[in-house]
């Protein structure tokens, strides 16, 4: 009689690559073929669905079609080792890439995680008016930067944010149809706010300051770099841009102790 281990490794074999399902089903008080094939089917539907919820744009780009092949495919290389579906998917745009898919697809499934983690990420509770009172006292040396959970940085080698704005339930027009995707410098900046994503583009100059102050650098630091290599980038107008409750703010300032 085999091992329970060895019988859940079957198992899991015929359900995710359907080898060995003579051997599950001639099992005694094991389940029937039929049975076993029906499950087998709904498990990769869930999972299939998983991803299509994970991805909606590309999934709209590329069609239902193409993008059940594809979650198949990533189903049976990257089967799930968790019962949380929110972390299924995460090795979608590195399976995209070993097949050699269009640029434009890796970007933009990058992306789409990066989305994904931004809205399971924590809330950030927004400072209290003493606290911002307080902050205003204390000298700018001692008070760093440091961004929010529910915020990602991205550097993609195409422009993929135009493509997930064009293809966004609610826009209508003609798709990706006329749109530059040629290369640009920058990065992007996702935020949530309201239980929605928010994602924009940052100049090569926004993009360093926000590296910066993802780095933890201090207030002080951040006006200097500002002064010396950016001088004609409005500071204070930049930060009241990344404090806009409208597209969720993009970072605290902490006190550092003594």
């Amino acid at each position: 009689m085999p091992h329970l281990h060895e019988l859940q490794r079957a198992f899991a074999a015929a359900m995710i690559e359907g080898k060995g399902l003579p051997s599950v089903t001639s099992m005694q008080g094991g389940p029937s073929w039929r049975s076993l094939a029906l499950y087998r089917r709904l498990i990769q539907h869930n999972y299939v669905q998983a991803l299509r919820i994970t991805y909606p744009v590309l999934h709209r780009l590329i069609g239902g079609r193409y993008f059940s092949v594809f979650a198949r495919g990533y189903l049976k290389r990257y089967p799930s080792t968790s019962g949380d579906l929110f972390s299924y998917g995460q090795h979608f745009p590195l399976f995209l890439r070993q097949l050699e898919s269009p640029r434009l697809l890796i970007e933009l499934a990058r992306l789409e995680w990066v989305c994904h983690e931004v809205y399971q990420a924590a809330d950030s509770p927004l400072p209290s008016q003493e606290w911002v009172r307080t902050l205003a006292t204390v000298d700018p040396s001692s008070v760093t930067f440091r961004l929010n959970p529910s915020v990602r940085l991205l550097r993609c080698a195409l422009p993929v944010h135009r493509v997930w704005h064009a293809l966004q339930p609610e826009v209508s027009g003609e798709g990706i149809d006329g749109l530059s995707l040629a290369p640009e410098e920058g990065g992007l900046l996702v935020t949530r706010a309201g239980g929605k994503i928010h994602v924009r583009s940052l100049s090569p100059k926004q993009w360093w300051l926000l590296q910066a102050m993802r780095d933890r650098k201090t207030v002080a630091v951040i006006e200097c770099m500002t002064r010396e290599f950016t001088p004609d980038l409005d500071l204070v107008h930049f930060l009241t841009g990344l404090s806009d409750p409208a597209t969720g703010p993009v970072f605290s300032l902490e006190v550092q102790s003594c």
